[in-house]
């Protein structure tokens, strides 16, 4: 069993971060824009209280996201936050998706994020009703480490 350990840390390392897609999403990324995808039940409100509602909505939500990072590393965890909150797990790519994996005490969460773009300048991800009854895209750019 002592002998069979390395190898699996030596083969974990050899396929973390090993495809096109992996190595161009393994950086540091900042939200630089967040745009709203409306449904076809928005297109036909015509209560003007709740269309402003949704618009102080949307903006707060933005400026909270404008101030987010994502982390993704080669061993294949990542870190997410800003300055009030922080969150972080596994990542693993699954198709057009990135899957986020919680591991805690108590349970395991997985959670599935298509992306619309990924590549070496940009990653679009697409929020669809996620943790808010918004549906959305996240457009990041990578940072300096």
């Amino acid at each position: 069993m002592k002998t069979f350990l390395p190898f699996v840390i030596i083969i974990s390392i050899l396929f973390s971060c090993n495809s096109k897609k992996e190595k161009m999403l393994c950086k540091r990324w900042q939200v630089v824009n967040v745009i709203f995808i409306h449904g076809k039940d928005d297109t036909k409100k015509t209560d003007i209280k709740n269309d402003s509602t949704q618009v102080v909505e949307q903006n707060i939500l933005r400026d909270i996201l404008m101030r987010n990072i994502y982390e993704f590393h080669n061993d294949g965890t990542y870190m997410t936050g800003n300055l009030a909150a922080s969150s972080g797990g596994k990542w693993k790519l699954d198709g057009n998706a990135i899957r986020f994996i919680l591991d805690s005490d108590k349970e395991r969460k997985e959670k599935e994020i298509p992306y619309e773009k990924l590549e070496n300048d940009s990653l679009i991800l697409l929020m669809k009703n996620d943790q808010t009854s918004f549906q959305m895209k996240l457009v990041m750019t990578p940072i300096a480490q």
